[in-house]
């Protein structure tokens, strides 16, 4: 998920894909017969076996975005490419991937696919139950999103109800949204979204379905909290970033956080320092290992996503294959215990979409996104990316 994306509607994104499908959803997309499958796992048999895997193979999962052009892209345009959500589910596992995460943008839950796509345009949850059943993947999450005015907003009173009833069909642990607190920074505007997530927890907890939020590099900035008021509120902060302020006055049971590494170093970069009440700059790097080291037990899913250092960009960072970039993810394994937590690592390529000019680019990135999970830590590294495209049986 970008903040570039959400800036510009013209291009198919993960809060545009609305104008491809209607609230489109939850799938990826590729071939059921194909086969990367050993190629791809191959970094985890060498490896020694699960006992030395940083990241085991059950805790490998693939986050329906990374193949969303697929999803509703036409059988009849790319004969050769997979279309449906069947499909993707069957490639995924083929891959080795044991979990799915998927996504709507229609607030509540939904599973909109190519019309011709086995199921149809809009398969049930229960259909899609079956297929992930089928094929030995489980569902790890939904991220739920509503999109208005150009922007998002997450899981709310009125969709909870929607989103905690495919969560049990599909047997979430957990369904999740849309950043719970948008890019507010004011203590107010944060302080309303957690009495809403306080009572969306109380229906989770009857449920026995936690529900979480994901984290751009905004919920990461200094919260507004002290100093003088201007028109919009608090002008200075206290110190405490909005997610962890967020975090610590939510039910820790019940509400939890998807923990985007990327955009985690991204908000490294951008929010190093705040203005204090006093009206002096501090400096305060922020460090994601150490964030979710506090209390691993409230990251239930990170994005596994790698960047290359870009210190002239706004970000930071550029995108790039999940361990084929300059983070030091192993480092991060060590030192976040996010290991010993049983947290699903969910792979994740938000530039996966290759268009018309490169249309099997999602299927490339998807296989060397699963090899980086595989050989985060292992002698010898991740090695060449993917340059073809996944081969179907013999």
């Amino acid at each position: 998920m970008s903040k570039g994306e959400r800036r510009d509607e013209r291009t198919l994104s993960r809060r545009d894909i609305l104008g491809v499908a209607a609230g489109a959803a939850a799938a990826l997309t590729l071939g059921s017969g194909m086969r990367e499958g050993a190629a791809a796992r191959a970094p985890e048999s060498s490896a020694g076996g699960e006992a030395n895997v940083a990241i085991p193979r059950n805790r490998r999962a693939l986050m329906a975005y990374s193949a969303r052009a697929m999803l509703v892209g036409d059988k009849s345009k790319y004969p050769t490419l997979p279309s449906g959500l069947r499909e993707v589910i069957d490639f995924a596992a083929t891959v080795g991937y044991t979990g799915m995460e998927f996504f709507s943008f229609s607030g509540g839950p939904s599973f909109s696919q190519a019309p011709r796509a086995e199921g149809g345009a809009s398969p049930s949850a229960k259909q899609v139950r079956a297929w992930l059943d089928a094929a030995g993947v489980k569902a790890i999450g939904h991220y739920n999103a509503s999109v208005a005015n150009g922007g998002a907003i997450g899981l709310t009173p009125a969709t909870i109800d929607a989103a905690l009833e495919s969560a049990a069909i599909l047997g979430q642990p957990q369904t999740g949204s849309h950043d719970a607190t948008n890019v507010s920074r004011q203590k107010d505007e944060v302080d309303a979204a957690i009495e809403s997530w306080n009572a969306m927890a109380i229906k989770a907890s009857r449920a026995g379905i936690a529900i979480y939020s994901h984290s751009h590099q905004i919920p990461w900035s200094f919260l507004l909290d002290s100093g003088p008021r201007d028109a919009k509120g608090f002008t200075r902060s206290s110190g405490i970033r909005v997610m962890d302020y967020f975090l610590k006055h939510t039910d820790a049971k019940w509400v939890k956080c998807e923990f985007d590494l990327f955009w985690a170093h991204v908000a490294q970069h951008q929010f190093h320092s705040y203005t204090a009440a006093d009206g002096s700059t501090v400096e305060a790097v922020f460090d994601p290992a150490k964030q979710v080291a506090s209390d691993p037990s409230r990251y239930v899913i990170l994005h596994a996503k790698d960047g290359i250092r870009a210190p002239k960009t706004p970000e930071g960072w550029v995108i790039c294959r999940f361990g084929y970039g300059d983070l030091d993810v192993a480092k991060f394994v060590r030192e976040s215990r996010m290991d010993s937590a049983g947290a699903w690592w969910c792979s994740e390529q938000d530039n996966a979409d290759g268009g018309d000019t490169d249309p099997q680019k999602a299927l490339r990135d998807i296989a060397s996104g699963y090899r980086g999970l595989a050989a985060v830590g292992q002698p010898g590294g991740v090695g060449a990316p993917f340059s073809g495209v996944p081969r179907r049986a013999s």
